[in-house]
C-alpha cells in the first residue's frame, strides 16, 4: 500500500487503504465520501492549498526582515541593506555645499560651430579631447591646447607648436575641427571608451538601416571604422559602455567575461546588444535580450554584470551578462527616456515623460502597503488619492476611475523620491548623476524658462536651476535641447567636478 495511483480507486493516505470510487449515478442523493464529485473538490482544495504554500515560501524568501538587534549589530546591518544611508550633514548640507560656489553662468568651451551645433558629445579623460556630434550626422574631433605639453598629433614641426604656445585663449578653441565620419542617418548617441580609446557612435535610422560604429580615433585616422548592422532592427535608440571604475567581484576574477577590456551595451529597437572587445582589439556581438513587447529607450550599466533596460511602457528590466534573458523588476507609470545609475547598484533614477523623475530601489519593488479595492487612502504611498486627484482634476470619481485606479496602484512601483522635473512629452532630454556629491543634473523643457535643474539624490530637494539663456548663437536659433549633460572632472587635484552641457550651440560648463 504505498499510494500508487490506481484506476477507479482512490488512496486514503489517514487510513493507508484504497476506496472504490463511486460514480454520479450510484452516488445520486447521497453524500458519499468516495464519490466522484467529492474527491473532485478534495483534491481542488489540495492544488488551491499547495498553490498557497508555495506563494508564503516565495515571499518569505525574497523579503528581508529587520528585527531588533543590538546597537552596534543594527547599524551594520542598516548600512549593509542601505537604510540611513548617510548622516543628515552628509544628506542636506553636503550637495549644497557643491554647488554653494557654481556660477549660474557658463563658461563656454566651444562655440557654436559654423556649419551646425553641437548634438552630442564626449571627452577622453587622459588627453581631454573633445568629441562632438555636429548637426545630426557628422562627428568631430577637437584636441586640447596644452601650453607645457607635447604638441598635437596632428601638427609635428616646431613653428605650429611654437605658435599654439604662444596663444592665451580659450585652451579648447585652437585646433581646427578634425571630421573623423558622416553616418547614414541621424546620430543616436555617442561614447567614449578611455580604457582602450574606442568611440561608439549609434543612428537611429531611416531610409538607411541604424548602424553601430566602433572606431579608434587616434590610432586608425578619420573615415575607419568597423560598422554593425543589426537585423530586424528599426532603430537603435541609445548606447551604454561599462564605466571603468566597476570591478569585478572575487568569482568573477578569472572568469571568461573578465578577460574583455570593454563592453557596451546597445538598444536596438525591441532588442539587447551586447559589444565585447578582447584584448586583440577584435570586437564581438550577440544579442542579449531579444523580442521584447517593447522598445529599449534607455539603459545603464549598473554593476559589473548587470545591466539596467527602461522601456517604452515603462517597465525596468534587469539583464545579467552571465545569464540569458531579462527580469521585469519595476515599472514606471510613463515612457522611459533617461535611466541612471544612482549612489549604489540598487538604486536606480528613472526620468520618463509626464514630469516624471523618481528615484526607485530594485529591492522593494512592490508597493509598501497591502491595498483595498475599495479606497485610496493611503498617505504613505505616491500614488494616494490626492495624486489621481490632480492628475485626472474634475469630478471624475467614478467606480469605473476607482478601478483603474486602484489597479493602477498594484501595478506602478513604489518609488523611495520624486524630484522636480519638466519634461512632458520629451525623449531627448537627458540627466546625469554624480554618487560623491550626491547630484543629480536633469536637462528640463526650455519654455518653462529653466534649463538644467540639479537635486540632491538623498533627499529629492532642489540645490540649483540654471535658467535657459537669452543670447542665441549667433542669431541662428533659440536654445536647442540639452542632449548630452555630464558631470566632469575639473582637474584641479582635489576630486571636484563640473557640469557640462550642450549650450547655445555649443558646449558650455558650470563650474566654480
Amino acid at each position: 500500500m504505498n499510494g500508487q495511483p490506481i484506476p477507479g480507486f482512490y488512496f486514503d493516505s489517514e487510513k493507508k487503504k484504497y476506496f472504490r470510487i463511486q460514480g454520479q449515478v450510484a452516488a445520486r442523493d447521497s453524500n458519499l465520501k468516495y464519490s466522484l464529485a467529492n474527491i473532485r473538490k478534495e483534491e481542488r482544495n489540495e492544488r488551491i492549498q499547495r498553490a498557497a504554500t508555495a506563494r508564503t515560501d516565495k515571499i518569505r524568501k525574497e523579503r528581508v526582515v529587520r528585527r531588533h538587534v543590538g546597537t552596534l549589530v543594527q547599524t551594520e546591518v542598516e548600512r549593509e541593506i542601505g537604510h540611513r544611508r548617510r548622516s543628515f550633514y552628509m544628506q542636506n548640507l553636503w550637495p549644497d555645499a557643491c554647488m554653494s560656489g557654481v556660477s549660474n553662468r557658463p563658461k563656454q568651451i566651444l562655440d557654436r560651430p559654423d556649419d551646425a551645433s553641437v548634438r552630442y558629445f564626449d571627452q577622453d579623460p587622459h588627453s581631454k579631447t573633445i568629441y562632438a556630434v555636429h548637426g545630426e550626422n557628422r562627428v568631430k574631433r577637437r584636441r586640447i591646447h596644452t601650453e607645457n605639453g607635447p604638441p598635437f598629433p596632428s601638427y609635428d614641426d616646431s613653428e605650429a607648436t611654437n605658435y599654439f604656445n604662444s596663444l592665451s585663449l580659450n585652451k579648447y578653441s585652437f585646433e581646427p575641427w578634425d571630421e573623423l565620419t558622416r553616418t547614414t542617418s541621424t546620430v543616436s548617441s555617442l561614447s567614449y571608451m578611455p580604457a582602450t580609446g574606442a568611440l561608439a557612435t549609434t543612428t537611429y535610422g531611416s531610409d538607411r538601416p541604424p548602424v553601430v560604429s566602433l572606431s579608434d580615433p587616434e590610432r586608425d585616422g578619420p573615415y575607419v571604422a568597423q560598422q554593425f548592422t543589426p537585423k530586424g532592427c528599426t532603430a537603435i535608440w541609445g548606447a551604454a559602455a561599462r564605466p571603468t571604475s566597476f570591478s569585478p567581484s572575487p568569482g568573477l576574477a578569472n572568469s571568461v567575461a573578465a578577460t574583455h577590456t570593454e563592453h557596451l551595451a546597445v538598444a536596438a529597437s525591441n532588442s539587447l546588444l551586447l559589444f565585447t572587445r578582447s584584448p586583440t582589439g577584435t570586437w564581438d556581438s550577440n544579442t542579449a535580450v531579444r523580442s521584447l513587447n517593447s522598445d529599449i529607450i534607455s539603459l545603464d550599466w549598473i554593476s559589473y554584470t548587470t545591466i539596467a533596460l527602461g522601456c517604452r511602457d515603462g517597465k525596468i528590466r534587469l539583464h545579467d551578462t552571465r545569464s540569458g534573458g531579462s527580469s521585469h523588476i519595476l515599472t514606471h507609470p510613463y515612457p522611459i527616456a533617461k535611466l541612471k545609475r544612482a549612489d549604489s547598484e540598487t538604486r536606480l533614477i528613472c526620468s520618463g515623460l509626464q514630469d516624471s523623475l523618481f528615484l526607485y530601489d530594485i529591492r522593494s519593488p512592490r508597493p509598501s502597503r497591502t491595498s483595498s479595492s475599495h479606497s485610496f487612502n493611503y498617505d504613505n504611498h505616491h500614488y494616494n488619492e490626492q495624486y489621481f486627484k490632480t492628475l485626472y482634476p474634475g469630478n471624475r470619481d467614478t467606480k469605473k476611475r476607482r478601478k483603474l485606479n486602484h489597479t493602477a496602484l498594484k501595478n506602478w512601483s513604489q518609488p523611495l523620491l520624486s524630484f522636480a522635473h519638466h519634461n512632458l512629452d520629451d525623449l531627448e532630454l537627458d540627466i546625469d548623476v554624480h554618487p560623491r556629491m550626491g547630484l543629480l543634473a536633469a536637462s528640463q523643457d526650455s519654455a518653462t524658462g529653466t534649463a538644467i535643474r540639479i537635486s540632491n539624490i538623498w533627499t529629492g530637494m532642489t540645490v540649483k536651476e540654471i535658467k535657459c539663456s537669452s543670447k542665441t548663437a549667433k542669431g541662428k536659433g533659440a536654445l536647442a535641447k540639452i542632449r548630452s549633460l555630464k558631470f566632469i572632472d575639473s582637474g584641479d587635484g582635489d576630486g571636484g567636478a563640473d557640469l557640462w552641457a550642450c549650450w547655445d550651440g555649443g558646449i558650455a560648463r558650470f563650474g566654480w
